[in-house]
């Protein structure tokens, strides 16, 4: 009930507050890809898969280790924050390229 409630809830508010765009494939992602919201979907589900795996593998997410490890000076988080920044600005480039500022 707890993941039903949480996603009702997003959901609910979302609608609510009018802060959610209609859009599903943004413009950057449809000049990189195509304008295919099924793939773009299933690349975020991937990611979602690839994201828990690691959290499991690690022994807890990302926002884990960056808030509370960090702030229990803990090595491994202090290790892991910055490598995680280093590989998202990587990761970007990779996807996107310095084009991509263009299409946003």
């Amino acid at each position: 009930m707890l993941i039903v409630g949480v996603f009702l809830g997003a959901l609910v508010s979302s609608r609510l507050s009018g802060d959610r765009s209609d859009v599903s494939v943004p413009s950057l992602w449809r000049w990189r890809f195509g304008p295919g919201a099924a793939k773009r979907f299933a690349f975020a589900f991937l990611g979602g898969a690839v994201m828990v795996f690691g959290a499991r593998v690690a022994g807890g997410c990302t926002s884990g280790h960056g808030i509370s490890g960090m702030l229990q000076l803990a090595a491994s988080s202090w290790v892991f924050m910055p490598l995680a920044f280093a590989v998202a600005v990587g990761v970007a480039f990779l996807m996107y390229g310095r084009e991509g500022r263009q299409h946003v």
